[in-house]
């Protein structure tokens, strides 16, 4: 295992030889997320964790930041290993973040997994929900993550991972408000790759949450299940890799 921070560039950390298969957290999450599968991730990949601007041991370059940055952010790492042909897994955030790379460096991208993630642009609604959350981050910012964290997990759920949702606030909490904002107006802003992803020759693949309050697994089956798309609808809510662990494993083994 390597480890690396310079200065200007995102943490990361790398394990094992062979075809690199790059994890990409969501928003309020860091590396740490992907640590209860590597030991069995790293049997079959080269795997490559970063953390993403503002999140885990990343800084925050500005408070302007784009999707487009953190992708460039991203290639940076890529260049410094010498990688020159890269899978992406990315958890919501991060799925947004390995299609604005994938546009930016196709020539690079051999396959992007979107666990709890979608292509497609924010909705009005969803768009002025982040403008609340942003309003909201000014004012009572512990109470507004408990929220955010406990919502994103599936309510059928939520009694007996008690534990973790403690621990997954624990670490959204280690976000400052100013890249909590920065954040969520960058996803906000963000354009929608439906047809990129539609039109796309790399490898496309897509787990969804049965129960997950943000993305319609219903409606993303219709979308792009013909358009070469594989699509996996699993029990639970926004935060599979922990509500349906073993299952997600599974079927990163085989992407």
């Amino acid at each position: 295992m390597n480890a690396k921070k310079g200065e200007g560039q995102l943490f990361y950390k790398h394990y094992g030889k062979g075809e690199t298969l790059c994890l990409l957290h969501g928003f309020l999450e860091n590396h740490l997320m992907w640590e209860p599968m590597l030991d069995e991730l790293v049997k079959h990949y080269h795997i490559l964790v970063i953390d993403l601007p503002g999140h885990g041991n990343s800084n925050l370059a500005h408070d302007e930041m784009t999707l487009s940055d953190m992708a460039g952010a991203v290639n940076e790492v890529l260049e410094k290993l010498e990688l020159t042909e890269v899978k992406f897994v990315g958890h919501s955030m991060g799925g947004y973040v390995a299609l604005a790379f994938a546009e930016a460096y196709p020539q690079k991208t051999k396959g992007i997994l979107l666990l709890n993630s979608t292509p497609e642009a924010d909705s009005a609604e969803r768009k002025e929900m982040r403008n609340h959350a942003v309003d909201m981050a000014g004012r009572n910012y512990e109470a507004l993550i408990s929220m955010s964290v406990t919502n994103l997990f599936s309510s059928k759920k939520r009694a007996a991972l008690e534990q973790e949702i403690a621990q997954t606030k624990a670490e959204a909490l280690r976000v400052s408000a100013e890249a909590y904002i920065a954040c969520q107006k960058a996803m906000s802003k963000r354009p929608d790759y439906s047809e990129f992803w539609e039109r796309a020759r790399f490898k496309k693949s897509m787990i969804l949450g049965s129960d997950d309050g943000l993305i319609d697994p219903g409606k993303m089956q219709q979308k792009f299940s013909s358009k070469g798309v594989e699509i996996d609808v699993l029990a639970g809510g926004h935060m599979l890799h922990i509500e349906n662990f073993t299952e997600v494993v599974s079927l990163l083994v085989g992407f």
